[in-house]
């Protein structure tokens, strides 16, 4: 890459145009995106001239409204999501074709977005500063790109819990799914550091001067809050070779630390890990030093990505869900639709603050029910795929034991699970109890046995824990007809899924089985009463039968499919009075 700023746009407006011609280009309606590009597209090579301040007058006005920064805030903050990469002043200057210190002059409006936390720094080693470059926080792209005004995280007032398990569950977040620049982790640790300075961690950290040396010790804090006190505590020198950069600096650092005499271990912060009683220099830890002075009242057994990587865990990240188009009838389209609306960005914040003024229930629990096969749970993952919301999974069958008290200790223990992660994550997840029927039923009145008793526990620790809830939660049920009436007050949306119509099941078809022409997948929707899943089921044996002999069922053969599909599907079903659910 070469040393100038590396965007351009090539489609900038000659400045000698027209007012007329200019108006006509705008777009008909503003949002955040779009008004962004028109302020970019005129920036470029503008001198920030009165032409400039003119034509993109109308989007500015929009953009201090809507985000509420002032107008130079908002032509860096459109260069830099451009950009993709940190800038330094010298190529802000250059993209606006303006010297480096003409731009240094907007340096307290530029600070206040870095104090806003909109922005990071990135200080250089030279003395002059020119080199000082600036990168967007994580968060501003999307929260843009959601048309919505971008809300950072609360990050100060920690106490060493807080803080420890926030440094935690980012950057294991970040490194989990690291592709990019270590520099941007070190530089928002460090800035973790700043805001927080009544900490006696953050106090050693921000007493060096070295940006490596500081995240260095804060990563040293992040193994130990991951692996303390097992085998896998110690962060390896293959770990720093991946983070760290090969350069002077960096190798320097690995050389001393290899050699015991970096200050981190001169200062007895930091030991080589005792292996089968030898110190090896290849894996270094916290020593118990470190952690009884900087660390004293954190507990590391609480981590919540400990947790995680445990055999009970049914945590599956937003990320690894596979999209999948859904159909639905009209009006569960609309449901569905409005449920992704309030689940998505910041709305849900802003709902369950306007609920808190309120003085009502802050928790958004949901069921969804009908048959088998109507798409229940896809929607449930599809939800949290676009609302970028992780999916604490649970098999509610699975809940239930055998010994007395263990039952009611493993709904308990799901709870206090969610409200963890909930405390340590940015995003709020979805805590998803898969076919419900067996905790939501009607509790028993006359009590005569003990597993009776046992489920009446389970639904009261249920039915209080939903009283509390300030997550989500949806279940999902074939029977409602034995709903316990406390649940159905619980439960703040409730959408049925109903047997797909005909041009829906002739969507579905199509979307599975691509060669079928219109007028074939119409057919078969009229023809069969399916559900989605039993569409699936169908399709899946004509995929397995293609396989086999490499050649295209005909509409007759698959037809064959369906018939049979039928009979055993009127022979097994048992009709559900849905209708008679209250909302």
């Amino acid at each position: 890459m070469e040393e100038g700023m590396s965007i351009s746009i090539s489609n900038h407006f000659d400045c000698e145009e027209s007012t007329e011609i200019i108006d006509a280009k705008k777009p008909k309606s503003w949002n955040i995106i779009n008004a962004l590009n028109w302020v970019l597209v005129h920036a470029e090579d503008s001198e920030l001239s009165d032409w400039f301040w003119k034509t993109s007058q109308d989007a500015l006005d929009y953009l201090n409204k809507v985000l509420g920064l002032t107008s130079i805030q908002i032509v860096v903050l459109a260069l830099l999501i451009e950009a993709g990469e940190p800038l330094s002043w010298r190529k802000l200057g250059r993209y606006l074709n303006l010297p480096c210190l003409t731009i240094m002059t907007y340096s307290d409006e530029i600070e206040q977005l870095v104090n806003k936390r909109w922005l990071m720094r990135r200080m250089s080693r030279e003395s002059n500063g020119c080199n000082d470059s600036f990168t967007l926080a994580n968060g501003v792209i999307t929260a843009l790109r959601n048309n919505q005004t971008f809300v950072p995280k609360k990050i100060d007032g920690f106490d060493e819990q807080e803080f420890v398990d926030r440094l935690e569950s980012h950057l294991d977040k970040a490194l989990n799914s690291f592709w990019g620049d270590f520099s941007d982790e070190e530089w928002w640790m460090i800035e973790l550091a700043k805001v927080n300075p009544q900490l006696p961690l953050c106090q050693e950290v921000l007493r060096y001067d070295d940006v490596h040396t500081q995240s260095l010790l804060l990563m040293m804090v992040f193994n130990y809050a991951q692996y303390a006190d097992t085998p896998k505590e110690g962060l390896s020198m293959k770990a720093i070779n991946k983070l760290y950069p090969a350069d002077y600096d960096c190798d320097n650092i690995r050389y001393r630390l290899f050699k015991g005499s970096h200050e981190l271990i001169q200062e007895g912060l930091v030991e080589h890990k005792c292996e089968n009683g030898i110190a090896s220099p290849h894996r270094y830890i916290l020593t118990k030093e470190a952690k009884s002075r900087l660390l004293a009242s954190y507990k590391p057994g609480q981590s919540v990505v400990a947790y995680n990587k445990t055999e009970t865990n049914y945590a599956k990240s937003h990320t690894a869900i596979t999209a999948k188009s859904l159909f639905y009838n009209p009006d569960e389209q609309e449901q569905v639709d409005q449920l992704v609306r309030l689940l998505s960005g910041d709305n849900l914040a802003s709902v369950q603050q306007r609920l808190k003024e309120h003085g009502l229930r802050q928790g958004f629990a949901c069921l969804f029910y009908g048959e088998p096969g109507t798409g229940k749970t896809e929607t449930v993952l599809q939800i949290a795929r676009m609302t970028g919301r992780d999916i604490i999974q649970i098999e509610a069958a699975g809940l239930r034991d055998k010994f007395v008290g263990e039952s009611e200790k493993n709904i308990k223990a799901v709870f206090s699970h969610y409200k963890e992660v909930c405390r340590k994550t940015d995003v709020t997840p979805i805590l998803f109890f898969n076919e419900a029927d067996a905790i939501i039923n009607k509790r028993v009145e006359n009590v005569s046995h003990s597993t009776d008793k046992m489920d009446n526990s389970m639904q009261n620790i249920i039915l209080q824990e939903m009283e509390s809830l300030d997550g989500i939660m949806i279940a999902t049920t074939n029977l409602v007809t034995n709903l316990d009436s406390a649940f159905n007050r619980r439960f703040l949306f409730k959408i049925e899924f109903h047997q797909p119509a005909i041009d829906v099941k002739a969507k579905i078809w199509q979307s599975m089985m691509n060669d079928l022409n219109s007028d074939e997948a119409y057919e078969l929707a009229t023809l069969f009463n399916f559900t989605g899943g039993q569409i699936e089921n169908n399709v899946r044996k004509v995929v397995i039968d293609y396989a086999f002999t490499g050649e295209r069922p005909t509409l007759e053969q698959i037809k064959t499919y369906c018939r049979y599909e039928d009979v055993l599907y009127n022979q097994s079903h048992i009709h559900i009075g849905f209708n008679t659910f209250a909302s």
